[in-house]
């Protein structure tokens, strides 16, 4: 019974069998445990310095020989305060460490993505919920939505798109440059001499029947070409990143021709 409690408080076969002998024995040199126990001097010498760090085993080393003498029962409770001692120091070790992470730059860290699948019914609800975190974190870098936006997004959704940029206080100071397959809606749409939403018809951009926006650490899929419509949102800093880097650049390039 006592071996199994030892065991699971952190004994091995080992300490337990040389630990309880040297208890019964009281005060015992090496070598006697060794020949009671018949485990070789060798590891009883290296298994009694694990005692002494856990705290339940002393040594005289004052005399001829060495002699090994076992703490009163009640020195296990050491243990308990040396486990509570290195809990306390991991603890504040890791909050150490999470303050030093939380101070690197976004790009350098390891990022999960967080993904969000929204249905037809709950899509046009959420584009409203969600634009001014969009907005946030596309504020934290150039303020700027990048992309391809398919013409049907405007066809389905063109209220909330006219709020975005006539009514909702967080996209005053945002900008729009995306790529779109060329439409009359979308002709309309500029029409309306709204500066910051820039659309460059990409002639080979035909084939795309999804908008693809990068917002901030947020990417954004919606797909609006047939139903049911559905919008997929990643939230990712690394990949946001090296994404706006493409289309960023892909504005440029296009711009120069």
């Amino acid at each position: 019974m006592i071996q199994e409690i030892l065991k699971k408080i952190g004994f091995n076969d080992k300490e337990v069998e040389i630990y309880l002998e040297a208890l019964r024995l009281g005060r015992s040199t090496p070598v006697r445990i060794a020949k009671n126990t018949g485990i070789n001097r060798t590891t009883v010498y290296s298994v009694a310095k694990s005692l002494i760090q856990k705290g339940v085993l002393t040594e005289d080393i004052g005399q001829k020989y060495i002699y090994l003498i076992a703490l009163p029962p009640e020195q296990l409770a050491n243990m308990l305060e040396k486990k509570k001692k290195a809990i306390k120091e991991e603890e504040e070790l890791i909050t150490q460490a999470m303050e030093e992470l939380s101070k690197l730059p976004t790009s350098q860290q390891y990022s999960m993505p967080k993904i969000r699948f929204i249905e037809e019914s709950d899509l046009e609800d959420y584009l409203y919920k969600q634009t001014d975190e969009w907005n946030a974190s596309a504020k934290k870098y150039d303020s700027t939505w990048w992309g391809f936006q398919d013409h049907t997004i405007v066809a389905n959704y063109k209220k909330w798109i006219d709020d975005f940029w006539l009514r909702i206080p967080s996209a005053k100071s945002v900008k729009l440059k995306m790529f779109s397959n060329p439409s009359e809606i979308e002709k309309k749409m500029i029409d309306k001499h709204i500066d910051r939403r820039q659309i460059d018809f990409w002639g080979t951009g035909k084939n795309f029947t999804s908008s693809f926006w990068i917002t901030g650490d947020y990417i954004i899929m919606i797909y609006t070409q047939n139903r049911p419509f559905y919008l997929i949102e990643i939230y990712n800093p690394v990949m946001a990143h090296n994404l706006r880097e493409v289309f960023s650049n892909l504005w440029i390039e296009i711009n120069k021709k």
